[in-house]
This record gives structure tokens, sequence and C-alpha cells, in this order.
């Protein structure tokens, strides 16, 4: 079992003159896995620092993905205009950084030695220390999401306007959308592997802790098509967040 430690976020207290908040901030948020005891089952990727739930050959890994890794891989288009459905762009006029939209786990499913496997994303629930519980967003239409969780498409629809420009945007967000976040799409066969966002809503500033936990993860089926065998599956992390200066250029 292997563990590495991540250091902790030195958050940095901010004083400016004369009462003036500095120009260059940023909301940052760390996650520690917080392996269970006993529990060989969890390990620590050494490659990239994802968290590994390991079960027969069936590898179930996640990572949380900062919002400075999420505004790398979907940059602005061509005129600079922000199409990343997963953050913001615009700085609260008081704190002085760009609050986060959303939590953001990147999950990966890697099946060596079952006939199929399944993961259902409407099964996995974010609760944090302060008792909320967080259900996933769906990328489907509006309303509630399946189980009761939210979508993409109601949560961006206030946003939604009545130019080209607008629209052209809204197109281009959902579209990143569509194609990163995980879909139960079709069992997991063996040899397989499959890879998708899970978001969530952005945690409470006082969040110290969170557990990620996917229910009755689908190991085998039986002759009719139905799942045999599931799994609990529950990732702890420690929490380290807050307002850091950037370097000035």
């Amino acid at each position: 079992m292997t563990h590495i430690a991540i250091k902790g976020l030195a958050l940095t207290i901010l004083i400016g003159c004369a009462g003036l908040i500095p120009k260059d901030l940023e909301y940052k948020i760390d996650m520690e896995p917080l392996l269970p005891k006993g529990r060989g089952d969890y390990y620590v990727d050494i490659e990239d620092s994802s968290f590994v739930f390991s079960k027969e050959g069936v590898l179930v890994k996640i990572r949380h993905i900062p919002d400075k890794e999420l505004d790398r891989r979907f940059p602005p288009l061509f005129d600079g205009r922000h199409v990343n459905p997963y953050t913001g762009n615009l700085k609260d006029s008081e704190t002085g950084y760009v609050p986060p939209r959303f939590t953001v786990f990147e999950i990966t499913v890697v099946n060596l030695t079952y006939a199929k496997v399944e993961f259902d994303p409407a099964k996995a629930v974010l609760n944090t220390d302060t008792g909320e519980e967080h259900k996933y967003y769906d990328p489907g239409r509006q309303g509630a999401g399946p189980l009761g969780g939210n979508t993409f498409a109601k949560y961006y629809k206030t946003e939604l306007g009545i130019s080209g420009n607008e629209k052209e945007i809204a197109l281009e967000r959902m579209g990143i959308v569509y194609k990163t976040v995980y879909h139960r799409e079709r069992p997991i066969f063996k040899g397989d592997q499959r890879t998708g966002m899970l978001v969530f809503d952005p945690l409470r500033k006082e969040n110290e802790k969170v557990s990620l936990t996917i229910s009755d993860f689908v190991l085998a089926f039986d002759a009719s098509g139905n799942p045999e065998k599931t799994v609990n599956i529950e990732y702890v992390m420690r929490v380290d967040q807050g307002i850091v200066e950037l370097a000035q250029r």
C-alpha cells in the first residue's frame, strides 16, 4: 500500500494598503486522500496521485481536479470568450477572486477481470463534515437528474441569452459537458476502461473533510442481465482551502 503525503495548502493572510484587496487573488482547494487503516484495497497511485479502490482486478480511480487545471484543459475560444463549463471567470467584487463554481473529480474505471462491470454516476454522493449531501450533475435535460440529482441544462438555463454570441457559447459549453462528464452508457467489458468527470456543487469555506461514496457499483450480472454482485466504495479526503495571492509577473 502506497501513501503520498500531499503538502498542505499554505494560506496567505492578505492585508492591503488602506483596506484595498490585492488584484491577483485565487481561491485554491487541495484534497488529500485519507487511507482507511487495515484496508489494502485502497491506495494512492504514485504516478498521478489518484485515490484508487481495487477489487479483484477492477480499479476505480478518482482525482480532484482544481480549477486551474480545468482552465488549462478547456481554454477560452480564440477571441477569449470563456466556455469552460466547470469554472467561472468573473471575480467577485467583494472578495477579489473567482469563486469556485463546482467541485470536480475525474473518475476512471478499469476492468481487467470481470465479464462486465457498471458504474452509475447517479449513485455517487459527496458528503461533507458540515452535513451537506451533494448529488452529482447529469448532462441531461431540464429538471431533476436520475435519483434526484442536478442537471447542467437546468444550472445554465438562467445564463442562456437571446443573442447569437451567447447561444454559441452555450452550445460550446454544453458540448464540452457531453464529451467529458461520466455517462452511464453501457457496461465496461473485460479489458476496457472509461474516464469522465463527476461534478458536484461547490464546498463551503469551512469544510475540512469530504467523503465521496459510490453505492452499488456492479461487479457481475446474472443470466438475465440484472446486477448479481455489487460493492460500495467510499473515498475520504482532507480538504485544505483558502485564498492565496498569485505571484507577481
